[in-house]
């Protein structure tokens, strides 16, 4: 239930960045009219010249008598000269104006696939002043890249022991965000006996299956011009059915590239029969080689986060996405307005007419 109200949450906040809906008016200079209103109480308040002919009668006496107060009296100025602040406001033309930005797909996909083996949870990275594991230093370094890269159709794979697929090919990058911030790895206690399983259950490094599984997601974009895996990982093949090689050779033969990072620091195992790296770091050039891309060592997170740097200006695109610009017209609002209170002044009139002095 929580992951689906997380996923209702950041497609909301999806919609608020391609959407926008501001107030405004088409032609805001009839506004400056508005300065005529109260020139127009003052000169109703002036009195008027004096008569050319003085002359005997009952106004003479009326101007010392208190002028009865009418309702009609009252409310015909003030709704008239209301009626016409709201002609003017109709003449100023008010409007939403709403913004809508459609991305276009650059016509370059990108599968990233993600090492959640054991491994993973060395704590050998350096993230903003503070080490962290391996994980957690590659969530943080995808997530950039994908912020940078808002018209590719992008995917997702995980992998340990298996590969899992985590999003298909979609411009929703939200989503993928999302899905990278839920990794988490197996927890062990000091025994190296597993309290909880990780992700992925069951653990070890299968890289052959996650360039294939990735390298299928890829195949079935007939039309895409550019299909881009980017394999992150710090161990060495030891599950699977199949072997990287024979998967990066099938990329390969579909025009896939792979760009291979190894993440971590150099470590080795000794013993007295054995010594080998962490990492098959010759398996992951041969990869890059075969298909076409590029292999790189981060032995950092800022190592990391260049080589990511790196790839994103080999593929980079020029491509802005399509606004579109509606604008909903609100003048018949001040415009009823102003008929419904010009109504009002005539109608207090015609049924209190102002009484003879």
């Amino acid at each position: 239930m929580m992951t689906s109200t997380a996923s209702i949450v950041t497609l909301a906040a999806a919609e608020t960045e391609r959407f926008s809906r501001d107030f405004m008016f088409a032609e805001p200079a009839w506004l400056w009219a508005l300065v005529l209103i109260p020139l127009l109480v003052l000169l109703r308040r002036r009195m008027g010249t004096a008569a050319a002919i003085q002359h005997p009668g009952l106004r003479v006496i009326a101007e010392h008598l208190p002028k009865p107060a009418t309702l009609a009296g009252f409310i015909g100025p003030v709704t008239t000269l209301s009626a016409v602040a709201c002609i003017i406001a109709a003449l100023a033309q008010p409007q939403w104006k709403e913004t809508h930005k459609e991305p276009i797909a650059s016509g370059i996909d990108i599968m990233i696939a993600c090492d959640l083996s054991g491994s993973m949870a060395e704590k050998d990275m350096r993230l903003k002043g503070r080490i962290v594991d391996r994980l957690t230093s590659a969530q943080h370094v995808i997530n950039e890249f994908i912020n940078n890269r808002p018209n590719d159709r992008m995917g997702l794979v995980a992998f340990a022991g298996k590969a899992k697929l985590c999003s298909p090919l979609t411009m929703d990058h939200d989503i993928l965000r999302h899905k990278i911030d839920s990794f988490y790895l197996a927890d062990v206690n000091p025994f190296g006996q597993m309290i909880r399983p990780g992700y992925i259950i069951e653990d070890g490094t299968a890289i052959g299956s996650a360039i294939a599984s990735a390298a299928s997601r890829l195949h079935d974009r007939k039309e895409t011009k550019s299909k881009i895996l980017i394999l992150v990982t710090d161990g060495i093949n030891n599950r699977g059915e199949i072997g990287p090689l024979e998967a990066a050779q099938s990329a390969a033969e579909l025009g896939i590239r792979i760009y291979t990072i190894a993440i971590g620091s150099d470590k080795r195992l000794s013993g007295r029969l054995v010594q080998h790296d962490t990492i098959d770091e010759k398996s992951l050039k041969e990869i890059a080689e075969l298909t076409g891309g590029r292999y790189y060592r981060a032995g950092s997170s800022q190592s990391l986060a260049d080589a990511f740097a790196v790839i994103d200006k080999l593929e980079k695109t020029d491509s802005d996405p399509r606004t579109f610009v509606v604008y909903d017209e609100l003048f018949y609002w001040p415009m009823g307005a102003a008929a419904l209170l010009l109504l009002i002044a005539l109608g207090a009139h015609m049924v209190l007419p102002k009484p003879a002095p």
